[in-house]
């Protein structure tokens, strides 16, 4: 197996990494994209869903990330970028080499080179999804709600029959009016458990002004028009909501009961209701089955960390991004020369806000690598650095206090090179 050799390795095929990919290549550098996924774009090709307030037969009325991650993948070929799918990124080691493997087993030992000497290395691996664990959480047919949306737009395949949404975020929604177009009975969204361990809204007066939030982003015109009214009636709202809920486009949002426990031998096959009072304290000792055959759950997104910290990037811990985050500047440089990181693991955000941060990102390592004149360079970070900026005023940030979040990490980097310089 051979070993190849790149000017910029950028880990993550997502609209941060294949962003990179092109302002890198078209800046004379040679840059080599990986993912683990068998196609390239991230969770883009998952992200399919009507935008409110426009007519069904205006296809603009789409958000299309599959069209979207196409587009991406084609300027990156164009400018010169190669991308490796199937790629298991399995160690970044100093100088810089990274060790790939296969993904599929059946892979042969030619598929792919063994690893790449690169001159720099840019990490854009993304988020996941967080569990929510509950009794029974492990069960089959418990999916996030993101898997939920790659197995409905990727792959085509029903997930259940009578489907149960736990959560109440712009995913979770998302997911439920996707799978009742899609011919599922979505018998509720549910709050989470009060277990203390979510990032998700428990209270009803709390996840209806999560609603509010995300009401621009809203799957349907109703939900949207919902979330603007409970923008300024969360609290009369949270008292007076139908215990059974209401049902909006085929949705029924039931936001004063929670799922407190999942049963079933070989898959889902029950769960447990419990009513909650309008300050989210459940009805002790009672709950009613429901039966259903897929559970899905969102609890918030968390930063893909740890292929930058084995590249021996510092991490922080700010909430606000959504945990562990690697240490970087507003060029998305980190403390390790040559080691970049862009989009969803430096804060979890938009797809806009990351394919603009990655095409800083990518001029970033440019200047690093002193591909282009340093004249241009300084220019395109500028432009760059505004089109961030102005991404996330055109965003709803998926947490609230992202704001907060990133006036942290600017501290946390200007301690850091205060401490590197020794005064």
């Amino acid at each position: 197996m051979s070993i190849e050799k790149a000017d910029l390795v950028i880990i993550g095929a997502g609209p941060a990494g294949l962003a990179a990919a092109a302002e890198a290549a078209c800046r004379r550098a040679a840059v080599v994209v990986l993912d683990e996924a068998p196609i390239p774009g991230g969770r883009l090709p998952g992200q399919i869903h009507p935008r409110p307030g426009r007519k069904r037969a205006d296809r603009s009325r789409w958000s299309n990330g599959a069209e979207k991650a196409a587009q991406l993948v084609a300027e990156a070929h164009r400018a010169g970028a190669g991308i490796y799918c199937g790629a298991s990124v399995w160690g970044v080691f100093p100088g810089w080499h990274v060790g790939l493997a296969p993904t599929a087993p059946q892979a042969g030992p030619n598929t792919l080179p063994a690893g790449i000497e690169s001159r720099a290395v840019l990490v854009a691996t993304g988020a996941c999804q967080n569990p929510l664990l509950l009794p029974g959480w492990t069960c089959p047919g418990v999916i996030t709600a993101g898997a939920a949306q790659a197995l409905l737009n990727v792959h085509r395949i029903l997930p259940g029959k009578r489907a149960v949404v736990i959560g109440v975020d712009a995913l979770s929604l998302s997911a439920a009016y996707l799978m009742a177009k899609a011919g599922s009975e979505v018998l509720g969204v549910f709050l989470p458990p009060d277990n203390g361990l979510q990032f998700g809204p428990v209270p009803p007066r709390t996840a209806i002004q999560e609603m509010a939030r995300f009401g621009p982003v809203a799957p349907t015109a109703a939900l949207a028009a919902l979330a603007g009214l409970s923008k300024y009636l969360s609290k009369p709202a949270a008292a007076l909501f139908p215990k059974n809920g209401i049902r909006i486009d085929g949705v029924r949002l039931r936001l004063r009961q929670t799922i407190v426990g999942i049963e079933g031998t070989n898959r889902v096959q029950t769960v447990q209701v419990a009513n909650v009072r309008s300050n989210g304290v459940p009805v002790s000792g009672r709950t009613t089955p429901l039966a259903a055959d897929v559970v899905v759950t969102s609890n918030g997104l968390a930063p893909l960390v740890e292929l930058a910290q084995v590249a021996g990037c510092p991490l922080t811990w700010i909430s606000d991004l959504g945990g562990w985050v690697p240490l970087h500047n507003d060029r998305f440089e980190t403390p390790v020369p040559g080691l970049f990181v862009a989009g969803s693991i430096t804060g979890v955000e938009g797809a806009a806000v990351a394919e603009a941060q990655g095409r800083l990102a990518g001029a970033a390592a440019c200047a690093f690598l002193q591909s282009s004149a340093a004249a241009d360079l300084e220019n395109d970070l500028r432009i760059f650095k505004h089109a961030v900026m102005q991404a996330r005023k055109e965003t709803v940030a998926f947490y609230p206090d992202i704001g907060t979040g990133r006036a942290a990490m600017t501290r946390c980097w200007q301690k850091q090179i205060k401490a590197a310089s020794g005064s």
